[in-house]
């Protein structure tokens, strides 16, 4: 049975890969769907579920939801594309709780019940808005990542003892991935040539600590802060590009669910 819960997890960790590097390849950064985005996630999630089913008895798998905000630090962003050449320091806001809303998903693998170390794939929600006075602008009349700033994450997590008598875990935790931004930027100068779609944007990466609490054997809460990093390199509708990174500060607040083994 160990021999065959290792397999699994490998052959989910690598289906992961292909997914994303055939995606790259495929896509040119262009044509990824928001649907597709979020059946990544859990369909990874429910891979690591059916796992838990076959792993060790030592193992331990626990799925996460959470809601919660998001904001954003000012960056210095470029945009190229015919005669528009333009950089300038841009402020953020990330509007958390207006439609669609921060969420994110994580499925997290304990390599024993109870272990201090696991890994886990997480899939984040978060946006971004330009504060831009678009009418008075000379060269945006639109730029924002609102469906979002999609950040995908494998994070390497380390959880402490519990205090408060077993019920309070603190964790932390680093990782890196991609990023999946809903491109949307138009031009003063190319009015007809809106971009608005899903794209692979670039690397990134994140910390996290928090604290969760236990409910019972199979159910906690939780909460906790991260700090994301999102480098954005997009392409425009028509030619040009627009370039930018966002340093994310989060508060998140979930649920959680262990498998019994």
């Amino acid at each position: 049975m160990a021999g065959i819960g290792r397999n699994c997890y490998e052959s989910s960790i690598k289906t992961l890969v292909i997914f994303v590097a055939e995606g790259i390849m495929t896509s040119n950064r262009r044509g990824w769907s928001g649907t597709l985005a979020m059946a990544a996630a859990g369909g990874l999630a429910a891979l690591l579920a059916l796992c838990g089913a076959s792993a060790p008895s030592r193992a331990e798998v626990q799925i996460s939801i959470y809601g919660g905000m998001n904001t954003n630090f000012s960056s210095r962003g470029e945009v190229h594309k015919g005669a528009v050449d333009d950089t300038r320091t841009i402020e953020w806001e990330g509007k958390s709780f207006q439609m669609p809303p921060y969420w994110g998903a994580q499925a997290t693998y304990w390599f024993n019940r109870g272990a201090s170390w696991g890994v886990a794939f997480d899939y984040t929600h978060a946006k971004a808005y330009a504060d831009i006075n678009f009418t008075a602008d000379g060269v945006y009349d639109h730029l924002e990542f609102t469906d979002g700033n999609n950040l995908a994450m494998i994070n390497l997590m380390y959880r402490f003892d519990p205090v408060g008598g077993g019920r309070i875990v603190p964790f932390v935790g680093i990782g890196g991935g991609i990023a999946i931004p809903h491109v949307e930027v138009t031009l003063d100068a190319f009015p007809g040539q809106k971009t608005f779609e899903y794209q692979f944007a670039g690397a990134a990466a994140q910390v996290v600590a928090g604290l969760e609490y236990k409910l019972n054997e199979a159910w906690s809460v939780f909460a906790e802060g991260k700090l994301s990093y999102s480098h954005l390199d997009t392409d425009l509708t028509g030619g040009g590009s627009f370039k930018t990174y966002l340093w994310s500060p989060q508060l998140a607040i979930g649920l959680s669910y262990r498998f019994p083994n």
